[in-house]
């Protein structure tokens, strides 16, 4: 008799252990990390950014734009002054289209002379002198007249492609090959993709005129 109440007792016992750790776990699980532990490394917020003011006597509200003042235009190249970046005063100079935008064919001094878009060079009209680099040390290389004549749908003139003045402006490795494969037939071309931004589309409307501009291309007449 007194066995079978020590088994009772024991069982009773071990069930009331086995519940204390039971609760014991689950009030562990539940208390919240205390508020002094470390949840990862303090962030130091950046520096504020240093405005860099230009030199005295170098405001652009400033510049005449004329280049032969002192005040005038800045040189380009080294220290690259924050002046050369603002519009209004690297472009003021320039002659315009009809839209206001900086012609940049007139500006190297360059006119068309005939329907076929051939072009001539006038060295008193230049306004500005592109590099070939930014050391100024590189040879220039001389543009040249030759015209692809690109045929249009229906009874649009057809497009005369000058080289002259593209190249008077850029190097061949700008276009060639990565934009224009260097052989007839090659280029697919058609005004839905330069307007996606393809083929004449990677300048013009957006450093080069606008593509409304219909005129400046579709220079040749069908016969």
């Amino acid at each position: 008799m007194n066995i079978r109440k020590h088994i009772v007792f024991f069982s009773l016992m071990f069930t009331v252990a086995i519940f204390i750790l039971y609760a014991c776990a689950q009030t562990q699980q539940a208390t919240p990390p205390s508020s002094t532990q470390t949840t990862g490394p303090t962030l130091t917020p950046p520096p504020a950014p240093v405005v860099q003011q230009a030199p005295p006597g170098m405001d652009f509200l400033s510049y005449s734009g004329n280049l032969s003042e002192p005040n005038g235009f800045p040189e380009p190249g080294p220290p690259y002054a924050r002046q050369n970046s603002n519009p209004p005063t690297a472009l003021r100079e320039l002659p315009t289209d009809s839209l206001g935008l900086p012609n940049w064919v007139t500006s190297g001094g360059m006119s068309r002379a005939s329907g076929e878009a051939l072009y001539t060079m006038n060295k008193d009209a230049v306004v500005i002198h592109p590099r070939d680099d930014l050391s100024g040390e590189k040879k220039p290389t001389p543009p040249f007249n030759f015209n692809i004549e690109i045929p249009a749908i229906g009874a649009m003139p057809n497009v005369i492609f000058p080289h002259f003045p593209h190249t008077y402006w850029l190097d061949c490795a700008n276009c060639h090959p990565s934009i224009f494969i260097m052989k007839k037939g090659a280029n697919p071309i058609s005004m839905v993709k330069i307007t996606n931004g393809e083929y004449c589309g990677r300048c013009h409307g957006r450093v080069a005129f606008p593509l409304a501009e219909c005129d400046r291309c579709h220079v040749k007449p069908k016969p």
